[in-house]
């Protein structure tokens, strides 16, 4: 049976760009998958959330899953933006032949 869901949210898809900086070395910039404004839509939930001590400060990590109909080429080395929050992708699950729900994590160390 497939689970219908609600593509209620605008995310952008993220890759690394290939471009270097002036010493010819890899730029960390991202550049969006699609084009035009970038954004596609998708689902976003919160399935877990864990607070700790690092850095002498508290830290908060967050496990969210984002559904987005299925398209060639995500990998875990990308990422998403939503709300004003950047997403890094832990894993990308197929979910039957229409879905995949991208595992990631929104937390201090993101971008």
């Amino acid at each position: 049976m497939t689970q219908a869901f609600a593509l209620d949210k605008r995310v952008t898809l993220q890759a690394r760009s290939g471009t270097r900086d002036g010493l010819n070395a890899p730029a960390r910039s991202w550049a969006n998958v699609l084009g035009g404004d970038g954004k596609m839509w998708a689902w976003v939930r919160d399935i877990t959330g864990r607070q700790y001590v690092a850095a002498g400060g508290t830290q908060n990590t967050v496990q969210t899953e984002i559904g987005i109909r299925r398209r060639a080429g995500v990998l875990p080395s990308m990422r998403v933006l939503h709300g004003g929050f950047t997403y890094d992708i832990q894993a990308v699950l197929e979910h039957d032949r229409n879905w995949l729900i991208l595992m990631c994590k929104k937390g201090p160390a993101n971008g």
